[in-house]
Formats: structure tokens, sequence, C-alpha cells
């Protein structure tokens, strides 16, 4: 082969990697795109913590359809599902600290703003409300809480709906077992040696009545 030949097998071997690696970004663009859903907006926040153990930080809050990322360079970086929030609030300082125990303002790192003299009216707090009972806090400079709230509202509505969608999901009751299949099961198990005939006559009183359906790790415990 060649000197030109060999430059041009290089050439033509780094091409195909290069679109390789590029077709591979676009599946994982792709993929991560499905997974957060349309953007809804994103904000300069300064985080003050709340969620896991992640430090006090400033960054970028991006609300999508589906998640809400925060990240910051070389630092804190977390996703939450906006099935996980249960509420999304906007507030002042003084609101904040009328709301929020002194203990979680410690523990967050925002009490020493509470012992300021004089409160700016260009400032905003966001509280992310998990479902678990934890609270992130992020701090907004240069933003009322009003003109904040009223730029938020269509991001609130939407995790608010995603949220209260899945909480209906999760709380839809489990399909009931039918008699019938209950009854078999207990009648196999009798054939089986597992339940003596007044046990089985007992548990299938017991389905028949609706009540508390057999438990065979019950009946070991008491043959062993």
């Amino acid at each position: 082969m060649s000197f030109f030949d060999k430059v041009k097998d290089a050439s033509d071997k780094a091409g195909k990697s290069i679109q390789k690696s590029y077709q591979e970004q676009q599946q994982k663009s792709a993929e991560l795109k499905d997974i957060r859903g349309a953007k809804l907006d994103a904000l300069a926040v300064e985080y003050m913590g709340g969620y896991g153990d992640g430090r006090k930080a400033n960054g970028i809050i991006t609300f999508y359809q589906n998640q809400t990322e925060f990240s910051a360079v070389m630092s804190t970086k977390f996703t939450i599902p906006n099935s996980q929030i249960k509420d999304i609030l906007v507030e002042g300082k003084d609101e904040v600290n009328r709301r929020v125990t002194v203990t979680r303002l410690i523990a967050v790192g925002i009490f020493a703003f509470a012992l300021k003299k004089k409160s700016k009216d260009q400032e905003s707090y966001i509280t992310l409300e998990l479902i678990d009972g934890q609270e992130v806090i992020l701090f907004v400079e240069n933003k009322a809480p009003m003109a904040l709230r009223a730029k938020l509202a269509k991001v609130i509505s939407s995790v608010k709906q995603v949220s209260a969608s899945h909480q209906v999901v999760s709380a839809q009751p489990q399909p009931r077992v039918s008699i019938a299949d209950e009854l078999g099961k207990l009648a196999n198990l009798k054939e089986q040696g597992i339940l003596t005939q007044a046990e089985f006559d007992t548990e299938k009183a017991k389905v028949l009545n609706g009540r508390t359906l057999y438990d065979p790790t019950k009946s070991k415990e008491r043959n062993v």
C-alpha cells in the first residue's frame, strides 16, 4: 500500500469514528430529551440547602416537563423527578422566616438572612416542597416574589399536575384476588399436606367471609 493510500485509509477510519461518535451523542441527547420532557424555564439561583448532602452553591435551576435539575460548575448537582415535588412556593424573606422553623433555617444556611435589619424587595426564595418532607430552598436575586411567581406560574402548574397524576396512579387500589382463586390455592395446599383438614376449613371460612387471606408462612411456623 502506498503512502497516499495509507493516509486515505487512516482518514476514512477517522471519519467513520467521528461519525459513529456523533451518532451515539445524538442518540444519548434524544434519550435524555425523552426523559426530561420539554424545557419549561431556567433561572440563575443560589442553592441554600435542603436536599441530601448538597452544598450551598450558585448555579442554574432548570425546570423540565418531567424533572427539575440544579447544576453548579464543579459543585452541587441534583435531579428531582417532578412526581416527587408536592408544591413550589415563591416567597419573600419575611414569608420564609414565618413559615420555616428556625431549626430548618439554620440547617439550610439562610438563618443569617433573618438577622438583617433591612429586607430587599427585589429578592425571592423558591421552595420545592417534596413528598418525603424535604424542602429545597433556592435564593433568587433581583427578582421580586410577585414578578417571579408570575414568571413561574406555568412551571408551577405543570409540576403540580405531574405530581398529582403520579399520586392518583399510586393510590389506585390493587386488584383483589377472586374467591375462587383463593379457594383453589387453599385446596392445593391441602392436597400437598401443608394444610390439615381443620386448617383448610378455617381458612376457607375466612375467605368466604371476606377476612384476611391465608398466609402459608404462618402455617410453616406452626409446624416447625
